[in-house]
């Protein structure tokens, strides 16, 4: 058995099976995908469809996915009477949020309300089932997944979103490490996660704003022992961006071996 991690696939179905097939995902090995399946391309909608079905497979929730929860609450709130929107109001409502081209979720969210009534309410069911943070351990390590933060309180292997406070959820799925200021490689003064000697696996933050890319420019999973106190890989190679920078990145937690799909072109 070997164990995989892969985020941030946002919507690119063909780009996600060229994966399977090159590290030849067998039954008996097993696939972590750490949240933002959904949105920017155009398959988020199919590759949830794909990966509930899988028995091998876990996915987590990002904070793509968490927009997409607020929508279909917000859209029932006003199918019932219990919205009434102020068109005074400058905030962004949970729809306009989603939808807005920063986060790209119109094709989602179309391809959502297209499907019938029960195959909607299971989608729902799913992703409020999933993970906010799991802890694995492989070896000597243990492995700490969460689409891109954690929590400063003990809370055992694994953490789901319908036992998160929403301020938690919110936090796991939206904050990271690499927005903070400073230097990351100076000893820290504050360390926010109260397990401090996890290796964390994040997504997020795509990795050429971290200025981490591969002699074509393109997005590499960035790994650090170090970084602000801890140990941190950072998954998301930039299939957000939808550009000839954008790659799939894939990562054995056995032996760290990495893989990579280039969305344009080959790699």
């Amino acid at each position: 058995m070997r164990t995989f991690v892969v985020s941030d696939i946002h919507g690119h179905y063909d780009t996600f099976m060229k994966m399977l097939k090159k590290i030849e995902f067998q039954p008996e090995d097993f696939l972590y995908i750490v949240g933002d399946v959904i949105d920017r391309g155009r398959d988020g909608i199919q590759l949830i469809q794909y990966i509930r079905e899988q028995d091998n497979m876990e996915m987590f929730l990002g904070n793509h996915e968490l927009m997409m929860l607020n929508v279909i609450e917000y859209q029932r709130a006003k199918a019932e009477g219990r919205i009434k929107e102020d068109p005074m109001d400058e905030h962004l409502t949970p729809y306009e949020l989603w939808t807005h081209p920063a986060n790209g979720g119109e094709d989602t969210f179309l391809d959502f309300y297209n499907l019938k009534k029960k195959e909607q309410d299971e989608i729902e069911a799913f992703l409020k089932g999933l993970r906010l943070i799991k802890r694995v351990k492989i070896g000597s390590r243990t492995f700490h997944i969460s689409h891109s933060y954690s929590l400063n309180r003990r809370f055992g292997k694994e953490l789901f979103y319908k036992d998160a406070a929403p301020q938690e959820a919110e936090r796991i799925v939206w904050d990271s490490l690499f927005d903070r200021m400073g230097n990351p490689y100076d000893d820290p003064s504050d360390m926010p996660f109260y397990y401090k000697s996890d290796h964390y696996i994040v997504g997020h933050i795509f990795t050429q704003r971290l200025n981490h890319l591969d002699e074509k420019g393109r997005g590499k999973i960035f790994r650090s022992a170090k970084y602000r106190g801890y140990n941190v890989t950072d998954m998301d190679c930039g299939m957000a961006i939808n550009s000839k920078s954008s790659r799939l990145g894939c990562m054995q937690l056995e032996n760290g071996k990495e893989y990579y799909v280039a969305l344009v072109g080959d790699d």
